[in-house]
Formats: C-alpha cells, structure tokens, sequence
C-alpha cells in the first residue's frame, strides 16, 4: 500500500469537508456545548473502549485485534455527514463533529493502540513526523477549504467536488486493491473478528435512541457520526504495520457500511418530533 496514496486521500477528505464547512457551524455546536461534549466522549472513549474489550474477550490475534482497534479508535469518517443527509438528521451538528473529530483522532487513535499493548507510532523523529505530517495534512486543508467558502463561494464549490470526487476514487482504488490482492487472507481475519466489527457498529448507532442527547434530528447527527468511522486514518497508521491489520480495517469498513447505509434510510422514517423524553 502506497503512504503517498493514503496522505493524498486524507488531504483531499478534509478539503471536501471543509469547503462544506462553516463558521457558523462551530458557532451553532457552542450553543450546545453539553451535546459536543457528549458526541466526543461516546466517540474518543466509548466506542474504542469497548472495541479493547471485545477484543481482549474474544482472544482475537494481536495483528487482527490492532486492526479492529485502529478502526475503532478512529473517529470523524468522511460519510457521516452525507449518511446524516439520508437519515434526515441535523447536517450541521454532523458536518461540524466530523471536523472536530477528525484531528482529534490523530491523537486518539495511536494513544489507545498504545493502551492495548500496540505500537504504531515509530521511534525517534519518526513517530513525531508521522503525527505533525498528518495533522498538518488535515488541518491546512481544511483551513484551506473554510476559507474558500467563506471569501469564494463558487471555486469553494468546485473545488468541492473535485476533492469529493478524488477521495471517492482513492478510497475505491485502495479498497480495490487489497481486495483483490489480499483476498486470499480473508480467512486471516475471521468469524470471531467479524462478529466483534458488528457489534461495534450497531453500538456505535446506538446514540439514535439516547433521549437526553436531543430531537431526532441531533440524536440522528451524532449516530451517523459516530457510527461511521475515519477508515482512511485507520489505514493511514495500519499502512506502518502490516497486510493483515490493512486487511481487517478494510473488513471494518465493509461492515460498517453494510450496516450504516441502511440504518440511515431506515431512520429517514422515524417520527421526527423536536424533543422526545
């Protein structure tokens, strides 16, 4: 797997996401603070908590287990919001999570590899190089793309869709690739790990029914969100470890999106009151 094509696909995600961006997003996220505060701790802490636990239970192999975890721990994915779209969810509550998450995520996710035993951060200058390179390669795109939207509307919407479309073809490509190359390791990963991807999942779409994080709309916002996990940052720290941990985070990915997709067009249907007790 390339390093270049993986930095690529981070920088052209968070250029899509921030030329979607505004300021008044964040603005609106400050009014609820109690709403960010609880989308950030159910992402950086629950979901990958409980993805050590379920690892450690199900005695998964160390290469399948970092490959589960590296996933998990993985907040701010680039569909969220778009999924948030379909499920009729609060797009601005979504947009502006999956900004805040994402760099936070360069943090979280080799802190709770760590927790579990894993290094995926190398030593020396490295490590830090590999951490200040992928922030740096979220945060001056995103920067980059608010401020298009702010002062230059239109380009911002080109170029939005240029980054949109770009992203969508990396991804594909790379997903394609380990496919086809890595279909004979498919075995590598196993049932016991796939059954402990799917309950991850479906526990990550469970804010949708948390009364006290909101309406519909915001409890929509944070389920998709959450649920949707950055698969291109999980790959961008499995890249330095090995085929298997590719392997089962792209195993992640499928699952997540075959469960995901239609839990987003199914709650398109749900009452849709402003507050529900």
């Amino acid at each position: 797997m390339s390093t270049v094509a993986v930095a690529a696909l981070l920088i052209a995600s968070m250029l899509a996401v921030g030329t979607a961006a505004t300021v008044d997003d964040f603005r609106g996220l400050a009014a609820r603070r109690g709403l960010v505060v609880s989308a950030v701790v159910i992402n950086v802490v629950l979901v990958p908590g409980l993805a050590v636990v379920l690892v450690t239970a199900a005695g998964l192999r160390p290469e399948v287990a970092l490959g589960v975890l590296l996933a998990a721990a993985a907040p701010g994915g680039g569909t969220g919001a778009l999924l948030t779209l379909h499920a009729r969810g609060d797009l601005a509550i979504s947009a502006a999570l999956q900004v805040l998450l994402a760099p936070i995520g360069l943090v979280a996710v080799p802190l709770w590899a760590t927790v579990a035993g894993h290094e995926v951060i190398p030593s020396g200058t490295a490590g830090p190089l590999l951490i200040g390179g992928g922030l740096l390669g979220q945060v001056a795109p995103l920067a980059v793309g608010m401020w298009l939207r702010r002062s230059r509307p239109e380009t911002a919407a080109r170029a939005h869709r240029i980054a949109r479309r770009v992203a969508d073809v990396l991804l594909a490509g790379l997903v394609l690739y380990f496919v086809t190359t890595g279909v004979g390791r498919l075995p590598q990963v196993g049932w016991a790990a796939v059954a402990v991807i799917a309950l991850l999942v479906i526990a990550a779409l469970t804010p949708v029914a948390v009364a006290w994080l909101g309406g519909p709309a915001e409890r929509r916002a944070v389920a998709m969100t959450t649920g949707v996990r950055n698969l291109t940052l999980g790959l961008f720290f499995a890249d330095a470890a090995s085929p298997t941990v590719v392997l089962t985070v792209l195993a992640y990915g499928l699952i997540m999106y075959a469960v995901c997709v239609p839990a987003a067009f199914a709650a398109r249907g749900w009452p849709a009151r402003t507050r529900e007790s």
